[in-house]
């Protein structure tokens, strides 16, 4: 009888657990990001997504991260997708290595030499910009998140 209890108890244990996996998993979308600023442009795109104040615009921590080619297009906007992205809040920290070196160059005074954006396309004329300022909020599929680089 023990026995009996104990493997029904697991069963459903088991199916509520997988009830619990498949909600998560429709709390995930496809998040489109659109850059404007980059005809006639050529070099990588690294793009990263972050969740926290301490982590933003440090490429090792970004939770999602995307490295496109940009190769000289006349295009306004190019779309990346970003698949299976949770709901959350996010900034989004962008820029153009034009000289393949795999990161943001700058001046002796830290102003970049290179074109970069924020989410919310926050652009502070003395600093980069902060997680704060540019955050927003996932919930399902929604607009494109529209970014310019310059």
């Amino acid at each position: 009888m023990k026995k009996s209890f104990f493997c029904l108890y697991s069963g459903l244990l088991l199916c509520m657990m997988s009830v619990c996996c498949v909600k998560v998993a429709f709390s995930q979308s496809t998040q489109m990001l659109q850059f404007k600023g980059l005809e006639n442009k050529k070099g990588k795109l690294y793009i990263g997504w972050f969740q926290r104040d301490e982590d933003f615009t440090k490429p090792d921590k970004a939770v999602f991260s995307k490295i496109v080619p940009i190769t000289g297009s006349t295009a306004a906007t190019l779309d990346v997708p970003f698949d299976n992205i949770p709901d959350g809040t996010y900034a989004v920290s962008v820029f153009l290595d034009e000289n393949d070196n795999g990161k943001l160059d700058a001046n002796g005074f830290g102003i970049p030499k290179e074109d970069y954006g924020f989410s919310n396309n926050v652009r502070p004329l003395t600093r980069a910009a902060n997680f704060n300022e540019s955050k927003f909020v996932v919930k399902g599929k929604g607009a494109p998140i529209v970014i310019e680089v310059k």
